[in-house]
């Protein structure tokens, strides 16, 4: 028997549009067969998701049914006859009869007033056979479920810490009302200490949020957990949280609560010190200090910054031009210098104390010779093979050709006989800095010898990943390492093909993360077709006994500026 399930985007549409009616709908078919139907989701589908006091249309469109029933479960309501899916956006003014019951309208609109899994039934009969049918007491039988997924309002809850004390909690049923925030709790903070702000909403199964705030050193966040610091002298409600579930397998929807805390920022008994590091950014350096500056005027030759670069012989201070709050964050002081920096130095920068003041009194401290940390050149050597940046530097790059176990089982390396005896050197997709793989070293006692020659290092007229020619000069060369805890070894070597070798200290290194470590290397020529070798010599580890793991990870080579 011809079996027909062919619903044209037209019967859709005019599904959607007249679903709040039923009509004398007669298919095409002739004497045909079928079971058909048609939602406002969709066809030919049975799984669906629905908001909570949201409606689903469902319209049987079977050709030659027998008997025909719809039948829905409990927490579900039939729309009545008059709803006007067009004009009516408010569906409880029409809520008709409760499940569990059935209908034999043809067309049924059903809205879900309790979240959880809901079954919806469509009972046919036929004389003849059809999709999904069980031929039982002389007809074929259809007994077809429809899943609906209804999902629970958004409902947001939280909690605000001050350090190890909670302060507040605001459960799903609490609704704060702005009316009464003057009786609302009130904390004190001093300038420049934190608040923390934990979302911990799961009814209605939401995937994000956005805090607003009042007062703080930020306006807003998408964070599950925001740690909020408070410069400014004040008294402020402390915002909002909106709670939100976007996945698209997901109806939207939101839900929006005040957070009912009052905050009150005094003046700080902390000293007004630097605070954390000092950075440098398109000849800016910019450092922090623990409070909104008010004033800082006429401060640059309290400051001094000392530059040393040893290879141009340079070694001097040099002055401070302009010393200014940043725009964009007060706690920020920005400097800038009389004459150029480049990334091949070595800065500190030095305060004695004059007038720079905070918003709430206090005068900035001096602080001796600290480092800067400089802007770094991007990688040199990442190719353009997979887009990844790390594809051949990060071992991302399986082996695929030869003979995979004496490349070490990445493509781009050799590893030789060395590893015939003994997988010493090989890529693992077991741990990684970044992407999927790194190249893992191992020896059972001790520490055995092995080299990683990087074939491909400067290899990129033969292949894409990797760059063709690496100019001449001073580079800063680094990986990403990771020592497994009881790992003792005390140093490994890198080799450029026709330069010098260089020795890498991990000795101190902390064991169980991952640490970058760099090193200078100097270039004194263009290299092409060259290789960039990694050693691991037992010489250099005397002494060392037992098992030996690490992994390296993200190779680089950023070049200095030359001053």
């Amino acid at each position: 028997m011809k079996k027909i399930f062919i619903i044209s985007a037209l019967m859709l549409l005019a599904f959607m549009v007249g679903c709040e009616k039923e009509d004398d709908y007669v298919a095409p078919f002739g004497d045909f067969s079928s079971l058909s139907w048609v939602t406002t989701q969709g066809f030919e589908e049975s799984d669906y998701v629905s908001a909570l006091n949201n409606y689903i249309g469902f319209r049987d469109i079977s050709k030659n049914a027998l008997t025909h029933s719809w039948h829905i479960p409990s927490g579900t309501n039939l729309l009545q006859s008059d709803f006007n899916a067009e004009q009516d956006t408010i569906y409880t003014d029409f809520i008709g009869a409760a499940g569990p019951r059935g209908s034999d309208q043809k067309l049924i609109n059903v809205i879900f007033r309790q979240p959880g899994v809901k079954e919806v039934e469509l009972r046919n009969t036929f004389k003849d056979s059809v999709a999904e049918s069980v031929f039982s007491d002389g007809v074929w039988k259809v007994n077809k479920i429809f899943t609906v997924t209804v999902f629970d309002d958004v409902k947001p809850m939280f909690k605000v810490m001050k350090g190890t004390d909670e302060i507040l909690t605001v459960s799903e049923t609490d609704m704060p009302s702005e009316a009464n925030a003057a009786s609302w709790q009130t904390v004190t903070v001093e300038a420049g200490e934190q608040l923390t702000y934990i979302d911990l909403t799961t009814t209605g199964d939401p995937d994000g949020r956005t805090w607003n705030f009042n007062g703080g050193a930020m306006d807003m966040s998408g964070g599950e957990s925001v740690n909020l610091s408070y410069n400014g002298l004040g008294n402020f409600t402390a915002g909002s949280i909106t709670s939100k579930r976007t996945d698209v397998a997901k109806p939207d929807g939101e839900a929006t609560k005040l957070i009912p805390l009052n905050i009150e920022v005094v003046p700080s008994s902390q000293p007004f010190v630097l605070n954390g590091m000092i950075t440098e950014d398109l000849q800016v350096i910019s450092l922090n200090v623990t409070g909104e500056i008010e004033t800082l005027v006429g401060e640059e030759a309290n400051f001094t910054v000392h530059v040393v670069n040893t290879t141009a012989g340079f070694d001097q201070n040099i002055a401070v031009q302009s010393a200014t709050v940043n725009n964009s964050d007060a706690t920020q002081i920005d400097l800038v210098l009389s004459a150029p920096i480049y990334n091949s130095d070595v800065i500190t920068v030095a305060y004695t104390a004059g007038n720079i003041g905070s918003v709430d009194f206090r005068v900035l401290e001096s602080f001796s010779a600290t480092n800067v940390s400089l802007h770094r050149s991007d990688n040199i050597i990442t190719g353009s093979g997979m887009g990844t940046g790390l594809d051949y530097t990060g071992f991302e790059v399986e082996a695929s050709t030869g003979n995979f176990l004496k490349k070490g089982y990445a493509e781009g390396y050799w590893v030789g006989n060395t590893n015939s005896a003994f997988l010493n050197l090989s890529r693992t997709t077991d741990m990684s800095n970044s992407g999927s793989a790194s190249m893992r070293y191992e020896s059972p006692s001790g520490v055995t010898t092995v080299r990683l020659q990087g074939s491909w290092f400067t290899n990129g007229t033969k292949t894409t990943y990797a760059i063709a020619t690496l100019p001449a000069g001073d580079y800063e060369v680094s990986y990403m390492v990771f020592l497994a805890p009881g790992n003792t070894m005390l140093a490994f070597e890198t080799e450029v093909q026709g330069g010098a070798t260089t020795s890498w200290d991990i000795s101190s290194l902390p064991r169980g993360q991952w640490v970058e470590i760099s090193k200078s290397i100097n270039l004194a020529t263009n290299l092409t077709n060259k290789k960039f070798d990694l050693k691991i010599n037992a010489a250099d580890n005397a002494g060392v006994t037992g098992e030996q793991i690490m992994y390296f990870d993200d190779l680089s080579w950023r070049l200095l500026e030359a001053r």
